[in-house]
């Protein structure tokens, strides 16, 4: 494929240089460019380097491009103001199809290679209003609407979630990068990171756990509503033409993309037996670089103020060796502190008075021999036959345990579903806990109690993982003092001051 052949060449750099002049002339709807235009403007982008001097012929380049089906050219029958320049060939130079296709894939490689990731947390209220814009068009009430307005919302939503997807991925990338033990990065340098790092991190959780529900509540009403029905007809709107195939087909592809774009999009929130949704892989992988950073930070301090490292333990040991002048206390220092000690003979035990089981150097037929059982002699050892064992499949076990996660969520939105059913309620009221509603009453307390009260005495927090709002105000007092409650479990009472109790479930909107 000679279109490629410029890559291999020892002028790739500037083949490259002469092939961006074209495809920035093309981005400005030009036609052609002469060659002692294209020389002026690589002429200027080397303005700066320093192999202006050494720089090969732009017209040999222009030649071998030509030759390769890079470029192609026309002779230039513009007026000439002298005989020489009327006699000297001159060429209009432009892209070819296959040369713009390979250059322009050249290019993107480049920006990808130095793309900086980032974890947008704005684009996911983007992508909740565009849903919620599907599910008001896909309403057999909404008036007016066509398949147009239908088509370019869901091409939002995707859009949306590719350049999520795509960031995502830079950004994990560069912070593995960042983390590697043997970044050169300066401590002063990676603590500035670290804290920001952090902060970043901490706030695209946050926005996941906040969204995450309203989002796969629209994808669900979505669904309901037929959008996954109405993809051959939207398909349908922008079909391109295509050589060899008939529209119908064209449609018929274009909605099989569109249905594994939505499966995609589904696959975030939406987990399986044996994936879980790439909204929590991505929970994950936060928490994985906070420990990242946490440790590596914790390796950098011991660099720095622990006295006693590895590079220190080594110094000590060369200083003991070099100080040491007898050969058997080198190695025995040697075998110590390497553990690297000398091979030993096989046999059964020798008498201590013997020293044969110390003296390593010893000659195999100096040693003592070794007993070896007759049947062991004539029938060598014996290893069982037969079939070997089978891997076990993990599926299995993926799935079994996906269905106890799966019950054991279940059981925990109850004891939510019913906690929140009797809010707001006095802590005194409470019905008989279950062992799961007592904790997630404990995780409610454990929330709202390490928050600072108001003027009027009124904490409120939100659990760690988003989902609940919990409002705790005092009870009426009597005589002034506070009155007193007593929660009970199943597994026992537990005393405390009364309090007014109110959790709202905000993946289910608030009461």
């Amino acid at each position: 494929m000679q279109v490629v052949s410029y890559l291999v060449c020892a002028d790739a750099a500037y083949y490259r240089l002469v092939l961006d002049v074209l495809l920035e002339e093309e981005g400005r709807l030009g036609l052609h460019l002469p060659t002692a235009e294209i020389e002026r403007r690589v002429t200027d982008r080397l303005a700066s380097r320093s192999e202006l001097d050494e720089r090969p012929p732009v017209e040999r380049l222009l030649a071998s491009l030509y030759e390769w089906g890079n470029v192609d050219r026309i002779q230039n029958r513009h007026r000439k103001g002298t005989y020489q320049e009327y006699l000297k060939k001159d060429f209009l130079y432009q892209l070819t199809p296959a040369g713009a296709q390979v250059h322009r894939a050249l290019a993107a490689i480049d920006r990808e290679l130095g793309a900086v990731g980032a974890l947008q947390s704005s684009m996911l209220p983007e992508v909740l209003r565009a849903l919620a814009e599907l599910v008001r068009l896909l309403q057999p009430r909404e008036a007016g609407t066509s398949r147009r307005d239908v088509y370019s919302t869901v091409q939002r939503i995707f859009n949306g979630f590719t350049q999520l997807s795509e960031n995502a991925k830079l950004f994990v990338q560069g912070l593995n990068r960042a983390l590697e033990p043997g970044s050169d990065i300066e401590d002063e340098v990676f603590l500035a990171y670290k804290d920001v790092v952090v902060l970043y991190l901490r706030t695209f959780v946050m926005a996941l756990l906040r969204y995450a529900s309203p989002i796969t509540q629209a994808i669900e009403d979505a669904e309901a509503a037929g959008v996954v029905a109405l993809f051959p007809g939207l398909a349908a709107i922008e079909a391109t033409p295509t050589l060899g195939m008939t529209m119908s087909e064209v449609a018929e592809r274009d909605a099989a993309q569109l249905e594994r774009q939505w499966r995609g999009l589904r696959g975030w929130f939406f987990g399986e037996h044996d994936r879980p949704p790439v909204a929590q892989t991505l929970q994950d992988r936060s928490a994985e670089a906070v420990n990242l950073i946490v440790a590596t930070v914790r390796r950098r301090n011991n660099q720095r103020f622990r006295k006693v490292n590895r590079a220190a333990d080594m110094m000590t040991l060369a200083t003991w060796f070099a100080g040491t002048g007898d050969g058997a206390a080198r190695a025995a220092i040697w075998r110590s502190a390497f553990g690297m000690y000398s091979a030993r003979h096989f046999g059964s035990a020798h008498p201590p008075v013997s020293d044969l089981d110390v003296r390593s150097k010893t000659s195999w037929w100096e040693g003592p021999a070794a007993p070896v059982e007759p049947r062991l002699r004539k029938q060598g050892p014996r290893s069982a036959t037969g079939r070997p064992n089978g891997v076990r499949d993990p599926r299995v076990a993926k799935r079994e345990l996906a269905r106890r996660q799966a019950e054991e969520q279940a059981v925990t939105d109850a004891a939510v579903l019913r906690l929140t059913a009797m809010s707001p309620v006095r802590v005194s009221e409470l019905p008989v806990l279950s062992e799961v509603e007592l904790d997630v009453f404990l995780g409610c307390l454990n929330v709202v109690l390490s928050t600072r009260p108001d003027i009027a005495g009124t904490r409120e927090g939100r659990t760690g993982d988003g989902r609940l709002r919990v409002v705790l105000r005092p009870a009426s007092q009597e005589a002034g003092k506070p009155r007193r409650a007593v929660v009970r479990t199943t597994h026992g009472a537990l005393a405390m001051e009364d309090f007014e109790l109110n959790v709202v479930d905000l993946h289910r909107g608030a009461k």
